[in-house]
């Protein structure tokens, strides 16, 4: 059995957290700038290896930015992994919404937060953010298949081996698929902060 931890993380900040390291990810390469709240092309990378580096980079700022959004709109999409009661216990001090999530899915340790991948949670967010936010059509339709396209050709190919002919930087797909599906999100994002501080000021 692990030993008792007295360590608590907490995590009420997980969504703000998380959306800073999506843009920090996604501008680590310096192809892309992010400033006043948006993302642009900023410059070429030439070596094979960096290349790829900015496909990864470029795609798991996509997936960190929609688990940041899912968190902060109060959409539920982590489970709960199994045999990992060890390391520092979690708890959500002021963050109602998450700590009521870690209690209904039993979790105690922080390495017991399971993510999930891409998929499930373009899936929480098909299923339970688009109707709540009340989505646009366009944008309904566009950001799944911008993700199904993302999935198939760059996350997992470029996340786990290295191959040569990935190691071309294709601007138009910098600029046709990561910068509009990076700002979409951010602008849906950007929303709940809006929301907030409108609710906050009539209080």
């Amino acid at each position: 059995m692990p030993a008792e931890s007295r360590e608590i993380v907490d995590i009420s900040d997980i969504a703000e957290n998380n959306h800073g390291y999506a843009i920090h990810v996604a501008t680590k390469s310096s192809v892309l700038a992010y400033e006043n709240g948006l993302f642009q092309f900023a410059g070429e990378v030439t070596t094979p290896f960096e290349v790829v580096d900015v496909w990864r980079e470029l795609s798991l700022g996509c997936e960190i930015m929609l688990k940041a959004l899912l968190l902060r709109y109060e959409i539920p999409f982590l489970k709960k992994r199994a045999h990992a009661q060890y390391g520092p216990k979690v708890h959500a001090f002021y963050n109602p919404w998450l700590q009521n999530l870690l209690r209904t899915l039993q979790i105690t340790y922080i390495a017991q937060i399971n993510t999930g991948t891409i998929s499930t949670a373009l899936q929480s967010a098909q299923e339970l953010l688009f109707d709540k936010i009340a989505l646009d059509h366009r944008r309904r339709k566009l950001i799944p298949e911008m993700f199904m396209l993302i999935i198939r050709t760059r996350r997992n190919r470029n996340t786990h081996f290295f191959f040569p002919n990935q190691a071309v930087l294709d601007i138009s797909e910098v600029e046709m698929l990561f910068i509009p599906l990076l700002n979409m999100l951010e602008e849906i994002y950007q929303a709940a902060e809006t929301k907030d501080q409108y609710l906050s000021e009539k209080l």
